[in-house]
């Protein structure tokens, strides 16, 4: 089973988003939600993922919002797939901007 966490970097501030929730889901079943810290980090959403498809939903219009600013995208999503490796684990960071944003597999 895998583990997951996620980060969240506003490029145009060069800051961690804290307070950007995000949503964990499989099959448009929400599985866990939670909210970004002060380094936009969400360690741990679950304990272990079993393999197979899931989406992770950062709540980032709302976030644009209640720091004043306006944006395109009411959310950004990563859609991933998780195989049957033990301890593996995925660190999916989203990179945001007002005018768009990006992600990766971190380590």
């Amino acid at each position: 089973m895998s583990t997951l966490s996620t980060h969240i970097l506003d490029i145009s501030t060069g800051k961690p988003a804290e307070g950007v929730t995000v949503h964990l889901q499989q099959e448009e079943k929400t599985l866990a939600t939670d909210v970004t810290n002060a380094q936009g980090r969400i360690t741990t959403f679950v304990p272990f993922l079993p393999a197979g498809r899931y989406r992770l939903v950062a709540e980032i219009g709302a976030w644009f919002s209640e720091t004043g600013r306006d944006t395109l995208y009411p959310c950004a999503q990563i859609d991933f797939v998780t195989g049957e490796a033990a301890d593996e684990h995925f660190h999916l960071p989203f990179v945001i901007a007002p005018g768009g944003w990006s992600t990766y597999r971190g380590s």
